[in-house]
């Protein structure tokens, strides 16, 4: 971009995009930091009028007008003020089996999100007749949430045009989120404050333990290359061997009302119970280690005006749990509550940095990190009028340079949940996640119906 070109008003990444963009800046294959999803609905659409909420939506839904360019070096970012999608491609399904072709294909292709690529739509018809919404966004211009939000707004903009009535209240800018969190990086005390967390955090509990969910071989080989025995942390990110695989697990209506129900009674969270689960088959097939790390993806959305916002505001948080067998599931639980409620209050703070602080003190290599898995609980809760069901589906973008990405969430259809495993299959295969997922929902289970059991009972009891 020429300088006579640059736009007036332009901001840097902020902490959560710049997340993304390390990823994509040091991986061979560029597809590695994007979010393909799909929406079905059971109903018949009018495929005119949603294309007409589409280009409202991006109206409405500021960061679908980003755009990005380079300055001096660095990344910047800009909002153009409209941009219309004339050419909204519809497709007409013959079968499923087409249908998850054709989008699977679309979800490995990058987005050329520096060539004015931000995200690809795509409207459909499957072979039943119902109408689908599928989406392929680029990590930097939205999250998880931000996609939930996203169908959200879209399904009440179209079901306002359908029925002549006024669109619903619009969504609040990411605009305004961007600019709050470069005034954080400017607040001396506050990033200080944070910062000096961070160090306290990394230096009490002494370097962490990679647990992979593909158990202990890797790490054993790892030592003998390196001529460590003492090693904790191999190499395990890797940004060339990238390629991923993915597979979905339903847990049935029975449990995960049981699972909401225990949740409502104990003022709880679903992901809480489902970080206690998944850490502690971790430990329990790696020398039953006490010691585990993994990072569950923080929304930041904790304002009614963040709720209602697109954008890429999500950061990791390094949930460095230390549990012992003697421990009661109960005391686990509310353990894990308050460690990630701690690091939540210090959310704002770049992952980045404590990253690298990580790096420092325990002279960590860029390939080692700790942390076993990323995980994101998706509350997708769409406005839904009575007999509308909705069938969501994630997709592989086919590169990954973690061992292993879940995301889990709620099943409006029936009331169930739908857990994804995004993982690389040169470290871990398909009987790893089987067994991560069924022990799991075990342990869950077992917590649920007896909280005084110990942590070192579950473990003999999925050993």
């Amino acid at each position: 971009m020429s300088k006579k070109d640059i736009p007036a008003v332009h901001y840097p990444l902020i902490a959560s995009q710049q997340t993304m963009y390390y990823m994509i800046k040091f991986s061979i294959h560029k597809s590695v930091m994007q979010i393909p999803t799909s929406i079905v609905v059971n109903q018949k659409f009018d495929m005119d009028l949603l294309k007409k909420a589409v280009n409202i939506e991006i109206e409405r839904n500021d960061c679908l007008r980003l755009r990005f360019f380079k300055l001096d070096k660095e990344i910047r970012q800009h909002f153009l003020p409209k941009v219309v999608m004339n050419d909204i491609p519809v497709k007409h399904f013959a079968t499923r089996e087409e249908m998850k072709a054709c989008l699977e294909a679309d979800a490995q292709k990058p987005v050329k999100w520096l060539k004015d690529e931000i995200f690809r739509i795509i409207l459909f018809t499957t072979p039943e007749g119902h109408t689908g919404i599928y989406l392929n966004a680029s990590h930097i211009i939205m999250d998880a949430l931000a996609c939930g939000i996203f169908y959200g707004d879209l399904l009440a903009v179209y079901k306002a045009l359908s029925a002549g009535e006024e669109l619903p209240e619009p969504l609040y800018p990411y605009e305004d989120a961007i600019k709050a969190d470069l005034a954080y990086l400017e607040d001396k005390a506050r990033y200080e404050k944070d910062q000096k967390f961070y160090m306290d955090y990394w230096t009490q509990n002494g370097e962490p333990f990679y647990a992979g969910v593909h158990g202990p071989a890797y790490l054993e080989k790892m030592r003998k290359k390196t001529k460590n025995p003492n090693l904790r942390v191999p190499a395990a990110y890797d940004m060339i061997h990238d390629k991923c695989e993915i597979v979905r697990y339903h847990v049935d209506p029975e449990q995960a009302k049981g699972i909401f129900d225990f949740c409502r009674e104990t003022k709880n969270a679903p992901e809480n119970l489902v970080m206690l689960g998944m850490r502690t088959h971790a430990s329990s097939i790696n020398y039953r280690t006490p010691d585990t790390l993994m990072m569950p993806l923080c929304s930041r959305r904790v304002t009614f005006k963040t709720k209602r916002m697109g954008g890429c505001l999500a950061q990791p948080l390094q949930l460095h749990s230390i549990i012992e067998e003697d421990s009661t599931f109960k005391d686990a639980l509310a353990y894990i509550f308050g460690l990630r409620t701690q690091l939540y209050r210090h959310s704002n703070f770049p992952y980045m940095h404590a990253r690298v602080m990580q790096q420092k003190v325990f002279n960590f290599k860029t390939s080692q990190g700790p942390s076993f898995m990323m995980y994101t609980w998706l509350p997708l809760y769409l406005p839904l009028d009575e007999g509308v069901e909705i069938e969501f589906a994630g997709y592989s973008p086919g590169r990954y340079i973690m061992p292993l990405y879940v995301f889990s969430l709620p099943t409006q259809s029936d009331g169930g949940m739908d857990f994804y495993y995004m993982y690389r299959p040169n470290l871990i295969d398909a009987e790893h996640i089987e067994s991560l997922h069924k022990n799991c929902i075990r342990v869950i289970t077992k917590g649920i119906e007896n909280p005084d059991i110990t942590i070192g009972e579950l473990m003999d009891m999925i050993s």
